[in-house]
């Protein structure tokens, strides 16, 4: 607050302490000129709003000052008081009483004194060298005293006429200091705007540039300023044709004529390509300027490779690596030497091997040795796709391309495994026309999608698989040639576990003790179970030694598994007779315990068998369903009519 005199500072300070937060309000005394250097002075000290009062109120407000002048209110009271003290001060009955003031306060009083019935000269000034002129006018009036304000009352008195300063009341500063809070807290909501709107505006990954009608620049953020090598204080207001060159200038002016907006094209600023955006400003059905947006195009497919990790990545990605790959055979850990070497290139792969050799297990520990290892791995089973899904599925497809087309479009296969890898799985199972749509993405090193009028580049390394000799499929002109090569240029062959010399006693002891940790167990195979193991062909590889191992944990009892156990797991689960009837077995006659009673999906069991068989399950009946291959209602047939009633009934 500024005061024009001591009696307004010293109600500003009784003010000032009732105040909940009294450092708010600074109180300074000071008149005119010097009022408005301090006021500048504070402004730039982060004042928000300016207390003034009168003639120095008005100067504040002509001074281009960059926060809000409020000006303190002359109340009725103060009116009347001053009056009163007008007539003292004349010593007279019936004084002429002059008032001297601005506009604004002359309104005010004009309104008031028509009310009481009070006549008083009123002297209207519009700056502060019109007071010198009021004032001889009101000698000419022969006004007995007049009122104004202070730096007003002592040019008065220098007349050698009478004054009475009109003084502010604590009503009236503490008015002021209402309003002028109520203002700060204006301020201060529009600076946050200010400051919210411009931080968002900076903080954007494109340069955004404004331009008028006139084709001239209106606003720009401070990316612009780095793109363009020029700050916008500098260059505001210059015409378009100073700061980019024809094909720019033509595209924008385009857009001015035609109100539709450019996307896409690519520009050249300073050496680097932008991706450019024009946006014409609509008003009132007329294209009042443009809106241009730069956005480089290095940055752009950056930004597409973390969307693509971020947004559609769950559930692509490579778990396992060369060290998740368990043998010490010379034979598979030449696979895995081979492995890593084509891991450092970029060329596609195919992976030759048997059901269960764990060729995607080989696949994604190339891609995690590869420098795409930060890229998706998408794996795609190619016999699970249907052949008239299959050109959507890999490539994708538009909003509205078919009949049940989810509603925005999908993104492909190849698509998701952008800057990554793709694992063809079961590629020999992919019908001709899959082949060739496939043939053809491998060839452009671009897709389109299914109802789609616009190429995508895709950076993909394809890493394929099959369990059959595919160079036999092609002779049998079941696979393209050219789709083949375009495949092979890399080739593993992964070895089948019969041909890993020691590597099922290596893995079965690994698979029992992964199992003996999930179940809770400590059972160890014995060296004749082992040579068991080994003589057995695992024509399903990995995968079914994997299963038998962890049946085999699950089920037995002893703390050493012998192979007279590892015998029979074996052949109740993989050897069987095919069954001669359907017809359900009939156990009433039973004999002896050791006669065949009973074919159950295609193996003949005697009595002792069905028992053994329970004894190993210890009563669990699903469990003995599982094993058999039945139903646990005919299991509980079989059981019942073997004479296992009591079992069955605890």
């Amino acid at each position: 607050m500024i005061a024009q005199g001591q009696r307004i500072a010293e109600i500003g300070v009784i003010l000032k302490k009732i105040l909940p937060d009294p450092e708010d309000l600074e109180i300074i005394i000071a008149h005119m000129e010097d009022a408005v250097r301090i006021a500048k002075r504070m402004a730039s000290q982060d004042a928000e709003v300016i207390i003034a009062r009168g003639t120095t109120a008005d100067l504040l407000r002509h001074s281009n000052l960059p926060i809000p002048v409020v000006e303190m209110p002359v109340s009725n009271v103060e009116i009347i008081e001053s009056i009163k003290k007008a007539r003292e001060a004349s010593g007279m009955d019936d004084p002429l009483i002059g008032f001297i003031g601005f506009k604004n306060i002359i309104a005010a009083l004009k309104s008031f004194l028509e009310i009481m019935n009070i006549k008083i000269k009123l002297y209207e000034i519009h700056t502060t060298k019109d007071t010198q002129e009021q004032i001889l006018q009101a000698q000419r009036d022969r006004v007995d005293v007049l009122i104004g304000g202070v730096l007003s009352c002592d040019m008065i008195r220098a007349a050698g006429m009478k004054a009475v300063t009109i003084e502010s009341s604590y009503e009236s500063v503490s008015e002021s200091y209402r309003q002028a809070k109520e203002m700060q807290r204006a301020v201060t909501i529009e600076k946050k705007k200010l400051e919210e709107t411009n931080t968002i505006f900076n903080l954007v990954s494109d340069a955004i540039i404004s331009i008028d009608e006139n084709c001239r620049l209106t606003l720009m953020n401070q990316y612009a300023e780095i793109i363009l090598g020029h700050e916008f204080r500098v260059i505001k207001g210059r015409h378009i044709r100073e700061i980019f060159d024809s094909k720019e200038e033509n595209m924008i002016r385009k857009v001015m004529e035609t109100g539709e907006e450019i996307v896409g094209s690519i520009v050249e600023l300073q050496g680097r390509k932008y991706a450019i955006r024009i946006v014409p400003i609509i008003l009132v059905k007329k294209t009042a300027g443009t809106v241009v947006t730069l956005h480089e195009v290095n940055a752009l497919q950056k930004m597409e490779a973390i969307v693509r990790r971020g947004l559609y990545q769950k559930g692509n990605v490579a778990q396992y690596t060369f060290d998740d790959i368990k043998g010490g055979s010379e034979e598979i850990r030449s696979a895995i030497d081979t492995a890593r070497n084509f891991s450092r290139l970029q060329s596609n792969v195919l992976i030759i091997g048997e059901t269960g050799t764990g060729k995607e297990l080989f696949a994604q520990s190339i891609h995690n040795a590869s420098v795409r290892r930060n890229g998706p791995f998408v794996a795609v089973n190619c016999g699970a796709i249907p052949a008239n899904l299959m050109e959507s599925e890999l490539f994708g497809y538009v909003d509205g391309a078919f009949t049940g087309a989810k509603k925005g479009g999908k993104m492909g296969l190849f698509e998701l495994a952008h800057s990554g890898t793709i694992f063809l799985d079961e590629i020999s199972e992919m019908d001709p026309q899959g082949q060739v749509i496939l043939l053809r993405a491998l060839q452009e090193k671009q897709i389109r999608r299914v109802g789609g009028d616009s190429n995508i580049p895709i950076d993909v390394r394809i890493i394929a698989a099959c369990n059959t000799n595919l160079y036999e499929r092609v002779k049998q002109n079941k696979f393209r040639k050219d789709l083949y090569y375009r495949l092979s240029v890399l080739v593993i062959k992964i070895p089948p576990l019969r041909k890993r010399h020691g590597d099922i006693t290596r893995l079965s002891n690994y698979f029992v003790e992964s199992y003996n940790r999930q179940f809770g167990k400590n059972i160890i195979l014995s060296a004749a179970a082992l040579r068991e193991l080994e003589n057995f062909e695992w024509d399903g590889n990995l995968r079914q030694l994997k299963n038998f191992c962890e049946r085999v944990t699950a089920i037995s009892d002893d703390s050493t598994v012998e192979s007279s156990f590892i015998r029979q797991q074996l052949k109740s689960s993989f050897e069987f007779t095919p069954m001669t009837s359907e017809k359900e077995p009939d156990f009433s006659n039973a004999g002896p315990t050791n006669q065949e009673i009973a074919v159950i999906k295609g193996k003949l069991f005697t009595k002792a068998e069905l028992d053994n068989v329970f004894q190993q399950c210890r009563g669990n009946r699903q469990l003995m369903a599982s094993m058999l291959g039945i139903s646990r209602t005919t299991l509980w047939k079989y059981l019942k009519k073997a004479g296992f009633d009591e079992e069955l009934n605890q």
